[in-house]
């Protein structure tokens, strides 16, 4: 995953800087990494999915230590966990090119990941719940990645889209993690897009759980 963060900041992010300018290099690399943890984040869908073929389920469910609704939670904390190790070096990178490596500021961008990771998740285990075959859940990943992508700011600002799309583009959470990343990088204050990115992340994740909890009937 970190090679292919590195493919695309380094390659295609840093061929559209030397023709627009350089600036351009640094907006796209929040992206590039959100990117990651979007990845990252739908393999909890794709494990839970698995489940589907492991026999005797319910047996198995009875045999875990832990209260149902825990187990659920703790599925959601597994896969915010993967997608932040798995952008742990992006991450750095990241806050290297923006001068905050060695800044308690550090702890703002992985916080952004997180959450963003958080509500990922989240709709990646209700997409799992209820997809009849891999194909399903493939598809419906691919839609809603396409969605964050790109109806999203990583690429163009939100006044270059037609004024019919921007109200979509205001809603989508990645569009509110890239402008925490990039007051990061502004050296300005991360706490409106945070607060607005909490929102939908604690949604999708609450989704997440109880379409878990319904698929496992714990």
């Amino acid at each position: 995953m970190f090679a292919n963060f590195g493919i695309d900041l380094f390659v295609t992010a840093a061929t559209f800087g030397n023709l627009i300018g350089y600036n351009y290099f640094l907006r796209i690399a929040p992206g590039s990494n959100l990117i990651t943890a979007m990845v990252a984040a739908f393999q909890s869908g794709r494990d839970i999915w698995r489940e589907k073929y492991i026999k005797d389920l319910a047996s198995y469910l009875l045999t875990l230590p832990v209260p149902r609704r825990t187990f659920a939670v703790s599925r959601i904390t597994g896969g915010v966990a993967r997608s932040l190790i798995a952008t742990f070096p992006g991450t750095l990178v990241i806050s290297y090119l923006y001068g905050i490596l060695l800044s308690p500021r550090l702890i703002e961008a992985f916080l952004v990941v997180g959450l963003f990771s958080l509500g990922i998740v989240g709709l990646s285990m209700a997409v799992s719940a209820f997809a009849s075959s891999i194909e399903v859940f493939a598809t419906l990943r691919s839609a809603i990645q396409l969605y964050l992508s790109f109806l999203s700011t990583i690429f163009y600002d939100v006044t270059l889209f037609p004024e019919l799309v921007q109200p979509i583009v205001h809603t989508n959470p990645m569009t509110w993690a890239i402008q925490a990343f990039r007051a990061i990088g502004n050296q300005g204050s991360t706490l409106y897009p945070i607060s607005i990115l909490v929102g939908p992340s604690l949604a999708f994740a609450l989704l997440g759980a109880i379409c878990y909890l319904w698929y496992a009937r714990l």
